[in-house]
């Protein structure tokens, strides 16, 4: 087990670093800064991790004043409205990096990470985004920073050629055991084209998340409207059931020989993720979906007040994903008797999950412009 340097040790970090589980920010922007509250995480060694998202920096620029200053040197350099997100997200992810950076060096690349996105509305346009991700990463000039691509649309694409440059990305929008499948292969895909251009396997990096919090969310819903009896047995049971077969799945592409030859020169595995980005979610829920998926080499991303539930909670039990999919295979089975089908269900929910982006980008376009 790897561990960084902590202010004091807190029995929850312990409990998770010793099942391999890492903990992430999942609603930074520059607030989390200024009032210290990254910089404990981070000390406390709770937080091996950030995510920054559109949507909590457009909060951020309305609702504070953390941002006016720059705001105001990229206005008077009349900065069009996207490079001035750009530039917001960029100098929040390098002083991010910046906090993460012990957390890096201790643990030799293995955690420390910061995660930031490009505009959604790039989604259909493989080039476009692979060149704003390459221009993203350019910007923040960090070795511990990962560009976030939706696999909706182009994103597969883009990734592929993003990972070929050596850029770090971060595969977001997950909902199935079959699109998490593809992230896996075009991770493998652009190590192999980043090596042969020369890039060590080593400075390349890669995360896939599910949003477990999205898909319960849907399910249940789907559950709540139906007239069968069975039904309401299965509410709450989605993300669990998913995200144990995703995690199968994740064993088996690191037991074969395409992944063997990969890290015989030096790769990283890829990692997994588990959130609730594009549903709302209790403390008390962010908890309990920390308790049902712990597993080796896993991480969950959880918003500020979920993290300091969990600093309160004690008792985690162990592994609850490992040799779980017999029992995982038959809950899809169950939704399948109910009328559930999760192939045309995961295709609705990356288009709902590429919407909600696209909003928060407008919403975070317009507080640029206005404050």
């Amino acid at each position: 087990m790897t561990t960084w340097p902590r202010s004091q040790r807190s029995g929850v970090p312990d409990q998770l670093a010793a099942e391999g589980v890492t903990l992430w920010l999942d609603d930074y922007h520059r607030g989390r800064l200024a009032d210290g509250s990254l910089q404990r995480l981070v000390a406390d060694g709770l937080v091996g991790g950030v995510i920054s998202r559109p949507a909590a920096v457009a909060r951020a620029v309305s609702d504070t004043t953390a941002y006016q200053d720059q705001l105001t040197g990229l206005s008077g350099a009349a900065a069009p409205a996207e490079d001035r997100v750009y530039a917001l997200i960029a100098e929040d992810a390098r002083a991010a990096c910046a906090a993460l950076e012990p957390v890096f060096r201790a643990t030799k690349g293995m955690h420390g990470w910061v995660s930031l996105g490009i505009s959604p509305r790039l989604a259909g346009n493989a080039r476009a985004m692979a060149d704003h991700s390459r221009r993203l990463a350019e910007m923040v000039d960090r070795p511990n920073v990962l560009i976030r691509i939706p696999v909706v649309g182009r994103g597969l694409a883009a990734a592929g050629d993003v990972l070929a440059h050596g850029v770090g990305v971060h595969l977001s929008s997950v909902y199935s055991v079959q699109r998490y499948a593809q992230a896996v292969d075009v991770y493998f895909r652009g190590l192999e084209r980043a090596t042969a251009d020369g890039h060590p396997a080593s400075a390349v990096a890669s995360l896939v998340s599910l949003d477990v919090g999205h898909l319960n969310a849907r399910v249940d819903a789907v559950l709540d409207g139906s007239a069968d009896p069975r039904a309401a047995a299965l509410r709450g049971q989605a993300g669990v059931a998913v995200a144990r077969l995703v995690y199968r799945r994740y064993e088996e592409s690191l037991g074969g020989p395409h992944w063997r030859s990969l890290v015989a020169g030096g790769a990283r595995p890829q990692r997994l993720l588990w959130t609730s980005e594009n549903a709302p979610e209790s403390p008390r829920a962010a908890v309990t979906r920390v308790e049902r998926l712990i597993a080796w080499m896993t991480s969950h991303a959880v918003p500020r007040q979920g993290l300091e539930a969990l600093e309160r909670h004690e008792g985690f039990h162990g592994d609850t994903l490992s040799g779980e999919h017999g029992p995982a295979c038959r809950v899809l089975d169950a939704y399948g008797w109910v009328g559930i089908a999760f192939d045309s269900l995961a295709h609705e929910l990356e288009t709902a999950a590429i919407e909600s982006e696209r909003a928060a980008w407008n919403r975070l376009l317009t507080a640029t412009q206005t404050s």
